[in-house]
């Protein structure tokens, strides 16, 4: 119970983020899962090519913005993207992103996800992790933003059956 009211106090904080007040105009097409559902792919795909560009467009780069990874973090969005983003790409990064569920309040809304990470340590180590991911995004200007992210995972179990 503990967990559930922190992860409740963080969400309402994270929700006055940015200061200005936002309006939503048409509210069937915000709640819409495929924005952002699109949005986490195009993360995705700039997460293994390296590419910053998506990062760019869709995370609203705001003052005090903290990206959490495991036990890391990185502050602000450039500090992810040339600290993070690109480093992993270079190390041949496979992302998978399942059982994605969208959850919508007005100009508000969050997205939690599987994930599955693969890639190869700069010392040859084969990495494969499984987790859990957490986007929150801002309604602002007509276009979803992500305002935080938040993951963990741990090395994957072998399938049963599997030597």
């Amino acid at each position: 119970m503990r967990h559930q009211t922190g992860v409740v106090w963080t969400l309402l904080a994270l929700a006055g983020c940015g200061a200005a007040e936002t309006r939503v105009d048409n509210q069937a097409a915000v709640a819409d899962p495929a924005l952002l559902e699109a949005i986490i792919e195009d993360v995705r795909v700039g997460w293994e090519q390296g590419d910053g560009t998506a990062f760019y467009a869709h995370f609203l780069d705001w003052d005090g913005a903290r990206y959490f990874e495991g036990g890391g973090q990185n502050v602000g969005l450039q500090d992810l993207v040339e600290n993070h983003v690109e480093p992993e790409a270079e190390l041949g990064l496979r992302l998978g992103f399942s059982n994605i569920q969208t959850h919508f309040e007005g100009g508000f809304a969050w997205a939690v996800v599987d994930t599955d990470i693969q890639l190869t340590t700069g010392d040859g180590r084969d990495i494969h992790n499984q987790g859990h991911g957490t986007y929150l995004f801002r309604w602002v200007d007509g276009a979803w933003k992500v305002v935080h992210t938040q993951s963990a995972s741990r090395p994957a179990r072998p399938a049963e059956g599997s030597d």
